[in-house]
């Protein structure tokens, strides 16, 4: 019996001490789990605050900056590839991957020294051939570049596009040594240095192929993967400024319906909504316009009207005159934008007496020259924003005057809704598209004022556009250059 008991109370005592190993083997195990947990939970979270997703229109994008020539094309290019300048969060023009850039007192000669540390995404060297190759490569007709003619201010440079010299005999652009670069113009350019900011002007490397497969990049990101779904960008290990760049994954939802692409932000599926890369449909922008997460950046993108003097009413001096001065920039931009856009052409509301007078004008016009059944065409881009945009200011052509409108979205028109960004902080430097498509490059007749532009009604001018951007608000750096680009590299996510 005694022996049972010791037995007993061994037992117990041996049961006590496991039951004491065992719990701290359970909280040990506890702790350990909930540590790792954790652990997962913050790498994770990491993670995630390394990426940054968005949504850009589903179409196809062209991957070389050389012939980037549209506003969502140039938001991909962008994160990809870089200049020797661009826009500081300040909207000025700041340093990139020039050390140095020096103008001669008559702004016919630039300078520009390259960085010495500058490296492509393969390891190689940036060279100011690379540059040079680039911009020649631009100048160069069998190549068809829509943005040559941005550079026809550049001494022979539409010689060169002509074939008029050759290549060996263009001294526009000269390489002094390899990193430095020397470039002529033909007249005076007081802001090249903002010119240079532009997609067109970024560099690709000498001789290498511009594919999906074995891009070489010069950004803080290289190309990863690009799908019929999305395109997926990585950290650019040999990006110069790399250690200042906070985001080492972006991808880019490819989403072909313009609705659904908005509601991905309202289901937070994605950081940030808005150009330029995807137009916040016309169906939304009043919606938007009340979202505090809305922010709006002023940028120098000038959007008009492009006239066909073909057209039997455009080639009126008077009515052409007429149209213009009932167009009204800042009620689009509050009502139909609902943004900020600034009107290109200060305007003061016309008051009945005035109105009076140019219909009389038109209405004799009309009948003198037998246009009373004469259709204007106007031509949107094929969004419902254009659209509206050309509705509502054509509405008053009808109303007023009486006028024929028809609004479509493609075959011949006497006015196209178009937009012409030359990358800089000028007004004035809508001069260089009206040169080209207006005055056949003729250097002498380029304008020096908006009034000038105005008087002779070429085209009618409507407003610098604003972008809109639906942000969370978790995302911090967010900004809309001057020239109408977003660089993801500059974002912080919290």
């Amino acid at each position: 019996m005694i022996e049972y008991i010791c037995y007993i109370n061994f037992k117990e005592n041996i049961m006590k001490k496991f039951s004491k190993i065992f719990l701290i083997l359970m909280v040990f195990l506890l702790v350990s789990c909930s540590t790792n947990k954790k652990e997962k939970q913050k790498n994770a979270s990491n993670t995630s605050n390394t990426e940054i997703i968005t949504s850009i229109k589903k179409q196809e994008y062209n991957l070389d900056p050389k012939l980037s020539n549209s506003l969502n094309n140039d938001s991909v290019i962008s994160q990809l590839f870089e200049g020797l300048t661009e826009y500081s969060s300040h909207g000025k023009i700041a340093l990139n991957q020039a050390e140095s850039i020096e103008k001669s007192e008559d702004l016919k000669k630039w300078t520009i020294k390259l960085r010495d540390n500058l490296k492509w995404s393969d390891g190689s060297n940036i060279t100011a051939e690379d540059y040079v190759q680039s911009w020649i490569s631009i100048l160069n007709n069998a190549n068809k570049n829509p943005n040559a003619f941005k550079l026809f201010f550049i001494k022979d440079a539409k010689k060169l596009y002509d074939g008029k010299i050759k290549p060996n005999e263009f001294k526009g652009i000269k390489i002094t040594d390899k990193n430095t670069i020397e470039v002529n113009m033909e007249y005076p350019v007081k802001n090249f240095d903002e010119i240079l900011s532009n997609v067109f002007m970024f560099p690709t490397k000498k001789d290498s192929k511009i594919d999906k497969e074995s891009l070489i990049t010069n950004s803080a990101f290289k190309l990863k993967s690009y799908t019929d779904e999305e395109i997926i960008l990585e950290q650019n290990e040999n990006y110069w400024d790399n250690v200042n760049t906070k985001i080492k994954k972006v991808t880019l939802k490819l989403v072909e319906n313009d609705i659904l692409a908005y509601q991905l932000f309202d289901l937070k599926q994605i950081d940030f909504f808005g150009l330029p890369f995807y137009e916040i449909p016309y169906e939304r922008r009043l919606d938007s316009s009340k979202k505090p997460e809305l922010l709006n950046f002023k940028t120098n993108i000038f959007e008009f009207l492009k006239l066909d003097k073909n057209s039997k009413i455009l080639k009126n001096d008077t009515l052409r005159k007429n149209l213009e001065k009932l167009i009204d920039p800042k009620f689009l931009a509050e009502f139909v934008l609902y943004n900020n856009s600034v009107p290109i052409v200060q305007k003061e509301k016309l008051v009945s007496e005035q109105i009076t007078k140019l219909k009389n004008e038109v209405d004799e016009i009309l009948k003198s020259s037998n246009l009373q059944n004469e259709i204007l065409t106007l031509k949107h881009n094929g969004t419902k924003l254009s659209e509206r945009i050309l509705a509502s200011l054509s509405k008053e052509w009808i109303d007023k005057y009486k006028i024929k409108v028809s609004i479509k979205s493609e075959g011949n028109s006497e006015i196209t809704h178009s937009i012409f960004n030359m990358g800089t902080t000028d007004e004035m430097d809508i001069k260089y598209y009206i040169n080209h498509y207006l005055q056949n490059d003729d250097f002498s007749k380029m304008y020096t004022s908006i009034e000038d532009i105005q008087k002779e009604n070429l085209i009618f001018p409507l407003y610098k556009r604003s972008f809109s951007v639906l942000v969370h608000n978790n995302i911090q750096g967010l900004y809309v250059s001057p020239n109408g680009l977003l660089l993801i590299k500059n974002l912080l996510k919290q």
